[in-house]
């Protein structure tokens, strides 16, 4: 029997007060823990897989209205522990566009909450 060993994979208990716990993380840890466990749902099943090079999907009319109507994105539309998270992925060496689609968030979301100015497309004169 292969898996008789108990120190071969050593059972991992969490604690009572996980919550507790993660606030006393570090903004990288949080980060990597994160990236992990997400990785390991998808490996699991529990969770669809983000696929990181999908093409746009088609969104029906009445749902982008309502989308629109909503709010314009604003960061503090954002709950404080998302922006935190996106600020740490960004420091941890994540591009954008990558927090983007991590956090199914549009770039722009990103970019305000990172003070990002927006990047410009061709050389247009200012007015």
């Amino acid at each position: 029997m292969p898996d008789s060993d108990p120190l071969e994979h050593p059972r991992v208990t969490l604690p009572k007060n996980l919550s507790e716990t993660l606030k006393r993380l570090e903004d990288a840890e949080l980060v990597t823990l994160l990236r992990e466990v997400i990785a390991e749902a998808e490996r699991r099943g529990v969770m669809k897989p983000v696929n990181k090079a999908a093409a746009p999907q088609a969104v029906p009319a009445a749902k982008f209205q309502a989308r629109q109507s909503k709010s314009s994105g604003a960061p503090a539309d954002l709950p404080a522990g998302k922006a935190n998270l996106i600020k740490a992925s960004y420091s941890a060496g994540m591009k954008p566009s990558a927090i983007a689609r991590m956090f199914r968030l549009s770039q722009s979301v990103v970019n305000r909450v990172l003070d990002l100015p927006a990047k410009s497309k061709g050389n247009r004169p200012t007015i």
